[in-house]
């Protein structure tokens, strides 16, 4: 029996008996084809991978397949791998799969079927519950492929999309990440991009603006601090949405005491004393530093923090600070991770530059805080000011528990403001407008005054900040998980 073969590329017409060599009609054999997988071993793709993985662990997917030609391309490159690897391995033990853009292969264009590779690995990781890590570098997709290209990229925001919220997935712009590329990445819930990597959907050249991206990605570096990061972020985190709050063992004391401490303002010296061992990893570091957002233990439990810093701005919320940390927030929610809201802040930053935005993003902070459903815990450690008293976690806005340090300043206006505004006339000879000051923090936005309406659950030393932390943390570990009947769940 013989078959008609039709070359198209070379207008050749040819006949081949099925049971032909497969050499004979262009097919590689499969020794071949393990040749061309090796000779990409000494790639950047190959070498992403191994610094991420577990050694040895790393198990490739649809190992084999081609990049499937348009009638454009010659046909010399017929045999190369298609763009994209795909695998499972492990992280620290845990499964986890990953697909690497791999810039040595067709530049790592993106067409049909490298779309199906990545689609297949999410259809394995979502059915294993397991997270997904995402390493881009693309120059683009296959211009050739036309409108079968442009849905190719449709395919995997899908897939990306139907992940979210279910599997942790973690985006790591190695090269070249632009235009849809972009968008894709930003769908991960953490991106972690290497300091020499391309992020942008317009070129800078274009639109004058360098690291317009920045309020999307959690850490910059080079390329072996990016890979230490991101596997600490796979040990840290939960598998799934439905593994619930983590709690472990803890060499730390869960009843430390911290003393007189004076935070100074500054948030990231509040997070390093209530964290188990002073162990901590911030992220969004390069965004939007009045605030700080980070991922730690707090008596065993695992949990993320938000804290303002008073030092820059004085903590003041601005359209960028409200993104963050509702970016965050939501995250930690989905995957039921316990918020602690640290909150120094006298309120609302006065800049034209961020008004265009700010009702939006004050919106979506609002949002996040108020919608979700993880355990929250909220302590006002310094000053909790008009708008930042509201949205940075308070009880209206869904918090299990705050607190209010003894010294901390809790109201619509700071007491300066507020004296100018109703006190100026008991201004005297015999009463200085320092004086009233002092009056007005002792009596109106005092924390004894917050907690008489209610909105705070206890006033407590800085001393006892971390105690009372860990505990009410471990409290609410098991929120939601338990529904004991009446009229609401849990």
């Amino acid at each position: 029996m013989f078959t008609i073969i039709f070359d198209i590329h070379l207008g050749r017409r040819f006949e081949l008996n099925k049971y032909t060599n497969p050499e004979f009609c262009g097919l590689p054999t499969a020794s071949e084809l393990r040749a061309s997988v090796l000779a990409s071993e000494g790639s950047d793709a190959r070498e992403q991978i191994s610094s991420l993985f577990d050694a040895n662990t790393f198990i490739e997917t649809s190992t084999y397949t081609k990049r499937g030609f348009s009638d454009f391309i010659a046909t010399e490159r017929s045999n190369e791998l298609e763009g994209v690897i795909t695998g499972y391995g492990a992280i620290d033990g845990k499964l986890v799969f990953a697909f690497v853009e791999d810039g040595s292969r067709m530049g790592g264009a993106i067409d049909e079927r490298h779309a199906k590779k990545i689609i297949d690995l999410y259809r394995l990781a979502l059915s294993n519950g397991a997270p997904v890590i995402g390493i881009f570098n693309s120059n683009g997709t296959d211009i050739f492929e036309g409108t079968a290209g442009l849905a190719a990229y449709g395919r995997i925001i899908s897939s990306v999309s139907k992940a979210s919220g279910v599997i942790p997935q973690i985006a790591y712009v190695a090269g070249k990440c632009i235009g849809t590329a972009a968008t894709i990445a930003a769908m991960f819930d953490i991106v972690v991009k290497a300091d020499n990597a391309e992020l942008y959907v317009s070129s800078p050249n274009l639109t004058g603006l360098e690291n317009a991206q920045a309020p999307i990605v959690s850490f910059i570096g080079n390329s072996d601090s990016c890979a230490s990061y991101i596997k600490s972020l796979i040990s840290f985190i939960p598998d799934n949405a439905t593994t619930g709050v983590i709690t472990e063992v803890t060499t730390d004391n869960l009843n430390r005491t911290l003393g007189e401490l004076d935070f100074g303002g500054e948030a990231l010296s509040a997070i390093s004393v209530i964290a188990d061992n002073g162990v901590f990893f911030e992220l969004g570091h390069h965004f939007a530093p009045e605030a700080t957002t980070a991922l730690l233990s707090i008596g065993g439990v695992r949990c993320g923090v938000v804290a303002t810093s008073f030092s820059v701005n004085e903590g003041r919320i601005t359209a960028s600070s409200a993104k963050k940390i509702a970016r965050f927030v939501n995250f930690c929610d989905r995957f039921s991770i316990p918020v602690v809201t640290l909150v120094d802040s006298l309120g609302l930053a006065i800049d034209k530059d961020n008004e265009d935005a700010f009702a939006a993003e004050l919106a979506r902070l609002a949002f996040a805080y108020s919608t979700s459903t993880c355990p929250k815990v909220t302590v006002l450690i310094g000053h909790a000011i008009g708008a930042a008293f509201i949205l940075l976690g308070s009880k209206a806005l869904g918090a299990d528990l705050v607190y209010a340090v003894d010294a901390s300043e809790i109201g619509a206006l700071p007491a300066e403001s507020g004296v100018a505004f109703a006190w100026d006339k008991y201004i005297t000879e015999e009463k200085t407008r320092k004086e009233l000051v002092e009056e007005w923090k002792a009596t109106v936005s005092s924390p004894v005054n917050a907690a008489s309406c209610g909105e705070i659950d206890d006033i407590i030393s800085v001393n006892e900040l971390r105690a009372r932390i860990c505990s009410a943390l471990l409290m609410l570990s098991s929120k939601g998980s338990v529904y004991l009947g009446g009229s609401m769940p849990l």
